[in-house]
């Protein structure tokens, strides 16, 4: 019988189905990429669900108030909102936002301690708490504020005060006034699903009480737990959903300093509203969008519990 000749792939064959490999993993993995994005964000609008939930049922045992933003013991230890509405989510994993660069062996303690300074949401403080040595409570006074207001300058307010956590009292520290100052009521929160209770941030209190929305200051942020690592973060809520712009988005140059590639946040950022609800919007819309008050002068529409 007649040998049958074998035959083998030859060299060009090869190369072929190496680049169609090639070519279908160079349109795969973005989409791959893109889903995974997708889903951390569900997770985090999931989270901050959760997060508004807890805040509401708060406010059902403390009279309708709102949580303080931060609690001060003698020790002059932080107590951060996320801490104190533990016991009503009964979970430190909920403050770790998916689209963050936290690590989740940051080395909390066995009461989540960590969980609730670096999880990366923030609640905005009531100027009425601050002591008023940094913050003005005001957007669009720096060069890049002003670049995206048009030359504007934009008010805004936050929900929540600052309390004792333990008796006897504390001292005006990290900006904010002796004693306690209560938070807001929600029968208090005008239009409150307009109203930002949480938000993704590179701080618990969005830094305000150390300098306004548009200073670009890290203060005594944890490099690790940024974002943007080292780099000047806003002292507002953090575009980290969607940050599809690159590397410069949801940081600035030192304000006064506008180099050609510097941008504001284009990204998303993940809120809650004072009435429970969670979602992503784009944070120039967020920061951007005002109302008119009475005096013709204009606030933050997300950050203004008074209303129009």
């Amino acid at each position: 019988m007649r040998k049958m000749k074998k035959r083998a792939f030859t060299l060009i064959e090869l190369l072929v189905v190496i680049a169609i490999i090639a070519i279908l993993a160079a349109i795969l993995f973005p989409v791959f990429a893109q889903a995974k994005r997708a889903a951390k964000g569900s997770v985090a609008i999931s989270g901050a669900k959760q997060m508004a939930l807890a805040q509401l049922m708060y406010t059902g045992d403390y009279d309708d108030n709102f949580a303080p933003v931060i609690q001060f013991n003698n020790a002059w230890q932080e107590f951060p909102f996320s801490y104190v509405q533990q016991p009503y989510m009964k979970n430190w994993g909920i403050l770790l936002d998916p689209t963050g660069p936290i690590p989740v062996d940051i080395g909390t303690n066995d009461s989540g301690y960590n969980f609730s300074i670096y999880g990366l949401w923030g609640m905005g403080p009531r100027q009425a708490a601050t002591d008023g040595s940094f913050s003005n409570y005001t957007f669009g006074t720096s060069t890049t504020g002003a670049a995206m207001t048009n030359g504007e300058v934009y008010k805004y307010d936050g929900i929540a005060g600052v309390g004792n956590y333990s008796a006897g009292g504390i001292w005006s520290a990290y900006g904010y006034k002796d004693g306690s100052t209560p938070s807001l009521s929600t029968t208090a929160v005008n239009n409150p699903a307009d109203q930002v209770m949480i938000a993704q941030a590179s701080n618990y209190d969005f830094m305000w009480q150390q300098d306004n929305a548009d200073s670009f200051d890290l203060y005594w942020g944890w490099c690790e737990a940024n974002t943007y690592g080292c780099k000047l973060t806003a002292t507002a809520p953090i575009a980290r959903f969607r940050d599809n712009d690159g590397p410069t988005v949801g940081y600035y140059p030192w304000p006064g300093s506008l180099p050609a590639n510097a941008k504001e946040p284009t990204g998303m950022t993940v809120w809650t509203g004072t009435d429970g609800h969670a979602k992503a919007s784009a944070w120039r819309s967020l920061m951007g969008t005002t109302i008119t008050l009475g005096d013709g002068s204009k606030a933050i529409k997300a950050f203004w519990p008074n209303g129009s």
